[in-house]
């Protein structure tokens, strides 16, 4: 159903977590009535006094009147079930990413009522002014490789983000530029090396994962992705997130760093176009709106199943590479 209320009502699933009380406080600012934190305990109690909204501890206790949109922030293996609940039940509903932890996982959302058109998926990166001027530019040129290095900060890799079950940094950060880059080309790529390394935290998870992938058309796409003790002094979120995005095609290059964009074409011009740096949480949120008064999502099902799919093969990659390591 699509929302025509004056003040779109949203629910939040796991208010008291990070990405969570984000997503709350961002849906506020762009103009939503949050009505209903979801948390199991009394955590989100601060939250939700802020927000003048109320706590349930469960999604089985939301109704259609409590919500035009339902966000789930929740470790990636607990999502899909929830999220499917939910679109049987006629919820719209925003997503984190990705769409689950590994392929597997997203089959309980696939047989979910209305998964292509209710579901939205919080690939934040789109939402970002440079990625509709980088895709555009990918799109009128004829690429030879991608490169890119995504960086999160994170002090420690504990909770839900140390249990392997979730794939480790690939999953949780490097599937923003897999999904994006995967959406500029067609085919099924093929994972070519893979290697990964739990020695800077110790975790049970890779920590830092280096992989080089083929398109059909012949595109490599490298990719490297770890989480970092360290913050940059620039970045995307307030500094948690360092991200560059490097494409070299036959006639230029463009380069995306944070919020900034090079431009280089084959007879050495460059441009440069720099952006402000914007909440992310809160761009979603203002697309999210939209998606509940009927515009279509961002990233779709599909997309992202996709994007969730390559993933996939990229932990797998690691992981025999590892286990041949040690057998030798």
């Amino acid at each position: 159903m699509i929302s025509t209320n004056p003040v779109p009502r949203v629910a939040v699933v796991g208010a008291a977590g990070w990405a969570g009380s984000r997503h709350a406080r961002a849906f506020a600012t762009a103009g939503a009535d949050v009505t209903v934190l979801v948390e199991k305990d009394d955590r989100a109690s601060p939250l939700a006094r802020e927000l003048d909204a109320t706590v349930v501890a469960s999604t089985e206790a939301l109704r259609p009147e409590h919500a035009d949109l339902v966000a789930v922030a929740l470790p990636t293996t607990i999502q899909p079930a929830i999220c499917a609940d939910l679109l049987n039940r006629g919820f719209r509903v925003l997503t984190e990413k990705p769409v689950a932890a590994d392929a597997e996982g997203a089959a309980v959302l696939a047989a979910a009522s209305g998964v292509n058109e209710r579901l939205m998926i919080g690939y934040t990166l789109h939402q970002h002014p440079a990625a509709s001027l980088v895709s555009q530019w990918v799109g009128n040129n004829e690429v030879i490789a991608v490169s890119v290095r995504s960086v999160a900060h994170k002090q420690n890799v504990n909770s839900w983000r140390a249990d392997p079950k979730e794939g480790g940094v690939a999953v949780v950060n490097g599937i923003h530029a897999i999904e994006l880059v995967s959406s500029w080309f067609d085919g099924d790529p093929k994972v070519l090396a893979t290697s990964s390394s739990s020695s800077l935290y110790g975790s049970p998870v890779p920590e830092h994962v280096v992989t080089d992938i083929e398109f059909p058309a012949g595109a490599l796409f490298h990719l490297q992705s770890y989480w970092s003790p360290w913050q940059e002094p620039q970045g995307l979120n307030q500094g948690d997130w360092s991200l560059t995005i490097d494409v070299l095609a036959r006639d230029g290059r463009i380069l995306w760093a944070n919020d900034t964009v090079h431009v280089w074409n084959r007879d050495g011009n460059h441009d440069t176009t720099s952006f402000a740096p914007s909440d992310l949480f809160l761009r979603q949120a203002e697309a999210a709106l939209k998606f509940c008064t009927g515009e279509p999502p961002a990233v779709t099902f599909t997309q992202a199943l996709r994007a969730t799919a390559i993933a996939d093969e990229v932990v797998a990659a690691a992981a025999s590479r590892a286990k041949d390591a040690a057998a030798h």
